[in-house]
């Protein structure tokens, strides 16, 4: 099916094919991409996009001995195929196959890993540094980013760092206009200038003379990148201040912007910036989507992709199938717009993440009170807390996994001044197929022991919209106002009968949904659900339970946990987060406080182990969080006899060696 491509089991391979051959290669990149997406699922118009800068640099350096270190990663599947994972790349984002993202233990050309944005320039100039101090004075090293990556901070950091250095450091802009929606901020819009400006309709000489001084460059290359290259001089001149282009005066020689979908061009001038001293800085222009139609009308949409998507490959037509469900970032959106109609104080901010957030819909109603400070958390956190200290009601809905990039400012900005921002949590909890770049089974951890904050989580869909409601309408109002956060899973919520009456949402109170007298469950968020199951599981055999959703990880309804504890001599705790520091940690801490030494618990949650991609059942299975787990944890605390096992030939193995290693 790929001619070409089935024969390259590494880059050295690229090496023995010509022009055409190599442009044929990247034909048969897009189709593996289009082809084996169709089926797995994964990121997609970024990849179609990143072809030719992929094929170029694997052409032109050496890696492993020549360093590219990627941002973010998930821009790289043609490299995994390029790096003898062709064979493999049907695994993609499956169980026991190929991450979405870089993984070092993958493969020796993932020289570093990327899962989150903005660490490619800082991580790329260590291996700089390195070089140098080992005397390895032949090694390439290049950073490659997209520009949504490059508004993060840290990346900012990184350019400002190595730009004088003067080390040979090569740093490469992937600009593609789009990070997952559109790129905001002062550094888009001055990229956008650098795209446009008529500047560039006059430069053909003067790129013609910067790369005839370029030691031996081909005239064919003078000819085709006349107008498209400029350095200094040039690019000088397209500030409206006529304050010179940033990159230049953080040190660095400013290349672009460039055709990054014009392979002879990419391939030539990286041959040419291989010989060149000093920081550079390439910017290339792509085409996020780049040949396939629907993703180009529609990168946002195309960014990442389900098979269902797929129903005709070649045009991207949907074939309609929708998920039954409503999603919890759905009622998260529906909420605080409904909120927000009544209440002129209450903003929303997310950090580049519009739609996974749910914040485009509440853009489309207020627009003026929806804040994306792209790709920057902490930012974001400490622009919520200036919000919040002048009387607003900022609404930070970050992704767990990103949110911990903001620790800081959490702790410094908004716990310690007790500014009253409200966290809302997506993706809390195990993500599934991103792997363990995503999951987001920290944030109980690094928030719970934070003074002031609060912590809550729902076990359904009308639950989490009273949260929400509490939280702006109660916590974050008056004098008591005080920091909150709502973690949330990803997917949809549970439909489930719960057999009692919805009682309001309580400062540190939990909801006793079944009373016992063998043993006590206590249950946070997600795991309520499947903690319900084991109960009626459970009381199927005789055996009573005291059935408490938590509600709250701080403060834990102390008085309540104390009793059940006491009255049953049995706990078991269930959350979908890192045991390590997590709900069933406070809930040990408590009884040790209070001197209840004669309780047998156990505690179900994320080992201390970095959980590997997967679906979720899959993953529920590895980390026992079943209800399956759950009920046979009752039946052994009370000497329970256990029933024989029905595991499915389908289930994941009992152990994993990311679990169990």
């Amino acid at each position: 099916m790929y001619e070409l491509l089935s024969k390259i089991q590494s880059p050295a391979d690229l090496k023995t094919l010509n022009r055409d051959q190599l442009k044929q290669v990247a034909i048969e990149l897009r189709q593996a991409i289009v082809d084996n997406l169709s089926k797995t699922g994964g990121h997609f118009a970024s990849d179609l996009g990143a072809v030719e800068l992929i094929l170029a640099l694997h052409t032109v350096f050496n890696v492993p001995t020549d360093k590219i270190i990627w941002d973010t990663g998930h821009q790289c599947y043609a490299h995994k195929m390029l790096t003898g994972r062709l064979g493999r790349f049907n695994t993609l984002r499956q169980y026991g196959g190929l991450s979405g993202f870089l993984r070092r233990e993958e493969s020796e050309y993932d020289l570093f890993g990327a899962g989150h944005a903005g660490t490619s320039i800082s991580a790329a100039y260590g291996f700089a540094v390195a070089r140098d101090m080992a005397g390895r004075a032949d090694e390439s090293v290049l950073a490659v980013i997209g520009d949504a990556s490059m508004t993060s901070g840290l990346a900012l950091e990184g350019l400002h760092n190595a730009g004088h250095s003067g080390r040979n450091f090569v740093v490469v802009l992937n600009d593609n206009d789009m990070s997952i929606a559109e790129s905001v901020g002062g550094l888009a819009t001055y990229l956008a200038k650098l795209r446009v400006s008529p500047i560039y309709q006059q430069a053909e000489a003067r790129g013609k003379e910067f790369l005839k001084k370029v030691p031996g460059t081909p005239g064919r290359m003078v000819n085709k990148a006349a107008g498209s290259l400029l350095r200094h001089n040039l690019t000088h001149m397209v500030s409206s201040d006529n304050s010179g282009v940033v990159f230049e005066e953080l040190g660095f020689e400013y290349i672009g912007p460039v055709d990054g979908h014009d392979l002879d061009l990419c391939i030539d001038l990286f041959t040419q910036i291989k010989q060149m001293t000093g920081p550079v800085f390439v910017h290339l222009r792509t085409v996020k989507g780049k040949g396939y139609d629907a993703a180009e009308e529609n990168a946002r949409k195309w960014h990442a992709v389900t098979p269902p998507m797929f129903a005709d490959t070649a045009t991207g037509t949907a074939s309609g199938s929708k998920s039954s469900g409503q999603s919890w970032t759905s009622f998260f959106s529906d909420t605080i717009i409904d909120l927000a109609k009544t209440d002129p104080t209450i903003a929303a901010i997310t950090a580049a993440m519009p739609d996974g957030t749910g914040l485009n819909k509440f853009k489309e109603v207020f627009p003026d009170r929806y804040f994306d400070t792209a790709i920057a958390e902490q930012h974001a956190v400490a622009f919520a807390a200036g919000m919040a200290a002048d009387g607003m009601k900022p609404i930070a809905a970050i992704y767990s996994t990103f949110l911990q990039r903001a620790y800081d400012m959490i702790m410094h900005e908004v716990c310690l001044q007790n500014l009253p921002v409200a966290f809302c949590l997506d993706r809390a909890g195990l993500v599934g197929d991103d792997g363990p770049t995503h999951h987001g089974v920290f944030d109980i951890a690094y928030m719970r022991h934070l003074p002031r904050i609060g912590m809550l989580a729902p076990k359904d869909g009308p639950e989490m919209a009273a949260m929400l409601r509490y939280m702006l309408t109660e916590h974050v109002t008056g004098e008591n106002a005080s920091p909150i956060a709502i973690r949330y899973p990803r997917g949809n919520a549970p439909s489930i009968d719960w057999g009692v009456a919805e009682s309001p949402i309580v400062y540190g109170k939990s909801e006793t949904i079944k009373t016992g007298s063998d043993v006590t469950m206590l249950a946070f968020g997600n795991m309520v659900a499947p903690a319900f199951e084991a109960v009626k599981e459970l009381e199927a055999e005789g055996i009573s339970v005291e059935f408490i959703n938590l509600r709250w990880a701080k403060p834990l309804d102390e008085a309540a946990i104390l009793a059940s504890a006491r009255k049953t001599g049995h706990v078991i705790v269930m959350e979908e987060g890192c045991v390590s520091g997590g709900v069933g940690s406070a809930v040990l801490e408590l009884l040790a406080a209070n001197g209840v030494s004669n309780v047998k618990a156990k505690l179900f949650g994320v080992p201390d182990k970095f959980v590997e991609h997967g679906a979720i059942p899959i993953l529920h299975r590895l980390c026992m969080l079943t209800a399956q787990d759950f009920a046979a944890a009752a039946r052994d605390l009370l000497g329970k006899p256990q029933p024989e096992p029905t595991r499915l030939a389908t289930d994941a193995p009992e152990k994993h060696e990311s679990l169990t290693a």
